[in-house]
């Protein structure tokens, strides 16, 4: 399973509220030849979904949710602003390699 923080699932929800008006909108996490981004898309059979507030605001393919298995998506303060990435396992709960 993969986990989203509530920093993260804040983060979601406000970038979904600026891009769409639309209650059926969702952000996926896809995969792709350059690693992994968001998309607008609708919920699927299958997906894993995250909510906040009661609204849907992330959703996840079962095979990205298994390639991922273990991870956390945060959101983290750069210089450009706030920006969510993928921790493994170790880095999420800190544990040294």
């Amino acid at each position: 399973m993969l986990t989203v923080t509530e920093k993260a699932a804040v983060t979601l929800r406000d970038t979904l509220d600026a891009e769409s008006d639309e209650e059926a909108h969702v952000l996926r996490l896809a995969a792709s030849a350059q690693g992994f981004g968001l998309t607008m898309d609708e919920e699927r059979d299958g997906d894993q979904v995250v909510t906040h507030d009661e609204r849907k605001v992330l959703v996840i393919a079962h095979d990205v949710v298994q390639a991922l298995d273990g991870a956390t998506v945060d959101a983290v303060d750069t210089p450009e602003g706030q920006r969510l990435v993928i921790q493994s396992p170790e880095q999420a709960t800190g544990e040294q390699q």
